[in-house]
């Protein structure tokens, strides 16, 4: 839309990850050094954890498009997954063949692949998106999975990524066998706000900005780095709509003005705005974007929607339908899933109903015991 207005080839502030845009801020180059350090030294497990946005799952895609050759990757977007469906995904993952769908064959098919690539000196990771939905039991498969060593060597490295509830989880008493195994473990925190600046600059960059006058004004980057608490994923949000309406308004540089225009008529973001007023005029802490659940829906949804589109964008037309097919195919599984939950959720909300108006009849013949049982104790 706007980017040959600005001199751009692309659209620098997409939000799904791109490792070609990856910022190596001061803490993104620690967690890579420690991604790296674990991936070298064959630890069992990789733990990495962060706020939503922060750039996880950017970090782990550059990381593996520098090391992919030498491995085997498997990755798990969908973690709502039970123990046989993980097997399951991985097979598919991994593009393995089973004589049939039993846990026992799917396990021994991953056993085999995984000694046969380490015959080859390949070694097989599994890497572990938004972890920290994954039910408990489908931890311990991973587990047991890991529990897979020829001599001293993992034939199998899993890195798990989520949000800080990743953390809480592991401290489970019921996962503390695979928290001893965690080897590496980094939290990814937000960019400081003097590293803002850097990271807008360093995507209009890559994006073919060439021009010497910065394209964003300092107070205007000032307002993006208080406003989003330097969370990327936020930032790039703001800084995307912002070049929009600079564009719509035909203005080559974006202002203090501008950005906060943007902000504002942006409903996504308005919530924000609303509940960090409300939360300042309570004195209470600064408010914190991913502590809005619906913000941080509204935000994946947009990002689920721009990852599908670049999928058939890499598929090519032939594919197209097929793609679509498989996209709605899981929106109706999950629509389905949704309709159970609802369903058990009002089946619950009944037998409350039923159980507090069992407790209310109780409790009023109770009472009037109570005032016949008076009555007669004053008769006498």
């Amino acid at each position: 839309m706007y980017e040959r207005f600005f001199g751009l080839k692309k659209r620098p502030f997409v939000l799904t990850p791109d490792p070609e845009f990856l910022y190596l801020s001061k803490v993104h180059d620690l967690a890579l050094t420690h991604l790296e350090y674990g991936i070298l030294n064959n630890a069992g497990f990789i733990a990495i954890t962060g706020e939503p946005g922060t750039g996880k799952t950017t970090l782990i895609k550059y990381l593996f498009e520098k090391i992919k050759d030498r491995l085997d990757i498997a990755i798990i977007f969908n973690t709502n997954l039970n123990p046989q469906e993980l097997l399951e995904t991985l097979i598919k993952e991994f593009e393995l063949k089973t004589s049939s769908s039993k846990k026992s064959d799917l396990f021994e098919a991953l056993t085999n692949h995984f000694i046969s690539q380490y015959s080859r000196g390949k070694r097989c990771v599994i890497i572990v998106d938004e972890a920290q939905n994954l039910p408990f039991e489908s931890f311990e498969e991973l587990r047991m999975l890991s529990n897979i060593e020829i001599g001293n060597d993992f034939l199998l490295q899993i890195i798990l990524s989520g949000q800080p509830k990743l953390k809480e989880k592991l401290s489970h008493p019921s996962l503390s066998q695979l928290s001893q195994r965690i080897s590496v473990y980094f939290h990814l925190s937000p960019l400081p706000p003097d590293e803002v600046e850097n990271y807008i600059n360093h995507r209009l960059k890559v994006a073919g900005y060439s021009e010497k006058r910065p394209l964003f004004e300092k107070e205007a980057i000032r307002y993006i780095a208080d406003f989003s608490k330097g969370i990327p994923r936020i930032i790039n949000l703001i800084c995307d709509t912002a070049l929009v309406y600079a564009y719509a308004d035909g203005i080559k540089s974006v202002s203090f003005e501008i950005v906060k225009k943007a902000v504002s008529d942006n409903e996504l973001l308005t919530s924000i705005i609303e509940e960090k007023e409300e939360k300042e005029e309570k004195k209470e802490e600064v408010f914190r974007p991913e502590k809005n659940d619906g913000y941080i829906k509204l935000l994946g949804r947009i990002e689920a929607i721009e990852m599908r589109l670049k999928a058939i964008e890499d598929f090519g037309k032939e594919r197209v339908s097929e793609i679509i097919y498989e996209m709605l195919k899981k929106e109706r599984e999950r629509n389905i899933e949704l309709e159970k939950e609802i369903a058990l959720l009002k089946e619950k909300l009944r037998r409350y109903e039923e159980e507090i108006e069992r407790l209310k009849r109780k409790k009023e013949q109770k009472k009037g015991i109570l005032e016949v049982f008076g009555f007669a104790k004053k008769a006498f």
